[in-house]
């Protein structure tokens, strides 16, 4: 049983090492300040998770992985490149496209947020639920660690989660002024 919580840490684990490099990329693309430093203390508490969940794997006697999954997109695939060279010939044409575009794109980017924080408390309620009946079938100290590690990444996952969705309509209205000023043009 040991090996198979791990195997389900372990894809939880390959979440937060993917999450950490988009954090790193949205800290430095958002216009948003609240946003910003929001993002930059989830980035230290997803490390803070990533560092639970070595320590909980290390200790049901398995490797923790380094493995990064795909995380999730909004961007239609098959006219992505099609609207890129749309929305460059526009910006070069067309007074104040390119910030209407990065506000554009910036929504996206807080939607995707949020789906991988919402996706994360199911991963993780999940995950729990695992770790409490296979707790019940056996006493373990390691079993044990991962209930009360799972239940702290829960609450931070949570957390964020709460935050941005509480967040959002005041994100969107600093963001909607430059779009609006494109749909009046």
């Amino acid at each position: 049983m040991n090996s198979k919580i791990a195997e389900y840490l372990n894809e939880q684990l390959a979440v937060e090492n993917a999450v950490v490099d988009r954090l790193v990329t949205r800290i430095h693309e958002t216009p948003i300040s609240d946003l910003k430093q929001h993002l930059e203390k989830k980035l230290r508490q997803t490390m803070s998770r990533q560092e639970r969940m070595y320590e909980v794997i290390n200790g049901l006697g398995e490797k923790p992985t380094d493995t990064k999954v795909n995380l999730t997109t909004l961007k239609m695939p098959h006219t992505e490149g099609i609207k890129k060279l749309k929305d460059k010939v526009e910006s070069l044409t067309i007074h104040g496209t390119e910030d209407a575009r990065s506000a554009e794109n910036e929504i996206e980017k807080i939607k995707e947020d949020l789906i991988i924080e919402k996706a994360g408390v199911i991963s993780y309620k999940i995950l729990l639920r695992i770790a409490e009946q296979i707790a019940a079938l056996q006493f373990h100290s390691s079993i044990q660690d991962a209930v009360a590690a799972l239940k702290q990444n829960l609450e931070e996952e949570e957390s964020t989660s709460d935050w941005i969705t509480q967040n959002a309509p005041a994100m969107i209205d600093q963001l909607w002024p430059k779009i609006e000023s494109l749909l009046t043009e």
